[in-house]
């Protein structure tokens, strides 16, 4: 009984967590021209990075560590439009479709393949909130294999 208590008590602190820390500064983009990216020959990789207004420490890590692994390894790519990265608030109206689409109803790291009309997802909330925190490195290698695959024709 003790035990339920403490696991439903962990639970609720790290929801209240994900609800109770602001980042300022960041820069949000949701506009997207999906028609116009449909179409495309060669393969774009479009990685959205979905968050709640309120941001636990998990949450920040996989945002920084999402940025950290582009600006590194994808610089040149995300120059010429090869990989779109895009932070979306879930709280906003104006993203519901999109949050509704990637069911991102808080935070979450979504990889999506753009190539010939197709789209091909992969979600890495669950390996984000596992690594990004206290094993970056590992994090940012998975992410960086998972990107690498998708740029792939």
């Amino acid at each position: 009984m003790k035990r339920n208590k403490f696991i439903y008590l962990i639970l609720l602190l790290l929801i209240v967590g994900c609800q109770n820390t602001t980042q300022k500064g960041t820069k949000e983009e949701t506009s997207l021209d999906e028609n116009n990216l449909l179409n495309t020959e060669t393969p774009k990789v479009l990685v959205y990075n979905f968050h709640s207004t309120r941001r636990c420490v998990s949450c920040l890590a996989i945002g920084e560590a999402t940025k950290k692994t582009l600006n590194t390894y994808f610089a040149e790519e995300m120059k010429q439009g090869k990989i779109l990265h895009y932070i979306i608030n879930v709280d906003e109206e104006k993203n519901a479709k999109l949050c509704e689409k990637y069911q991102a109803f808080g935070s979450g790291l979504y990889l999506t393949q753009v190539l010939k009309g197709k789209e091909t997802t992969i979600d890495l909330t669950g390996d984000g909130f596992k690594f990004a925190l206290n094993k970056e490195e590992q994090f940012i290698e998975i992410l960086k294999t998972n990107i690498e695959n998708l740029l792939k024709p």
